[in-house]
């Protein structure tokens, strides 16, 4: 696999700045409206693109046929791997890349990409990831795609953060959002009390409602619905004004 960005940012980086965050109440709750909006049953094979450590996809082991797990990350893959909860069936880890999906056409009941995993590369190479993972859906078959809200973001496209974490190391964060072509430009430093500094900047294209249409039809999927999940939990909720924290754009293969 080329190098990306992603080998820098999404290692010890990413990871050890938010793992506090990434509780396994709200991984739970994920899952949940994952689970119902994909429609999962107990014969399923699911597919969690860019699964991370696999914090989604061990709850919905326990609900779906099969769930596989596709990551690009060594370390990461380890650590989901690691996991010790007996779930009645374990996830199936692959070491894979997005941009290539090693899975036969019309192998997979329903799949998922939460948190941007998806849209990381310019429109024509994020459209043919679109499109290779509407191949490997059965028709009829769902997808859903989870990223930032873009109106939300064109309100105050410049922001900065600061935070200690329980460790006592440090996280500094500035992104600017370009609401002319999408894309979310985020520097993170994470500084250790070592004095051990991990710095990346991720590039993430967040598409606008009025784009998830004609996006869809393009990868030869058809737009079911948006939705976006509430700030206090994680329940889908139909309003996709600015207010909004993120978009869910649930697909389905035509039959």
């Amino acid at each position: 696999m080329p190098a990306h960005w992603t080998d820098d940012y999404y290692g010890d980086l990413y990871l050890d700045s938010i793992a506090d965050l990434l509780t396994p109440r709200l991984s739970a709750l994920e899952a949940e409206v994952i689970a119902g909006l994909l429609g999962v049953g107990p014969a399923d094979r699911v597919l969690d693109l860019a699964c991370g450590h696999g914090r989604h996809a061990w709850p919905l082991s326990a609900r779906a046929g099969r769930v596989f797990g596709l990551e690009r990350s060594r370390a990461y893959l380890a650590r989901a791997s690691a996991t010790s909860r007996p779930p009645p069936r374990r996830p199936l880890f692959v070491r894979a890349d997005v941009r290539a999906l090693p899975l036969r056409a019309g192998s997979i009941d329903a799949a998922f990409s939460w948190y941007a995993s998806l849209f990381m590369f310019d429109d024509a190479t994020n459209e043919a990831c679109l499109a290779d993972l509407a191949r490997t859906l059965r028709p009829g078959g769902r997808a859903l795609v989870h990223h930032a809200n873009p109106l939300r973001l064109a309100l105050e496209p410049r922001d900065a953060a600061r935070r200690t974490l329980p460790d006592g190391s440090t996280v500094e964060e500035v992104s600017a959002f370009d609401p002319a072509t999408g894309v979310d430009r985020c520097s993170r430093r994470l500084v250790r009390t070592s004095g051990t500094v991990l710095a990346g900047t991720a590039e993430l294209r967040y598409y606008r409602p009025s784009e998830w249409r004609p996006l869809s039809e393009r990868a030869g999927l058809r737009l079911v619905e948006l939705t976006s999940t509430t700030d206090a939990g994680r329940t889908p909720r139909p309003d996709l004004g600015p207010e909004a924290p993120d978009l869910i754009a649930l697909l389905e293969k035509p039959r």
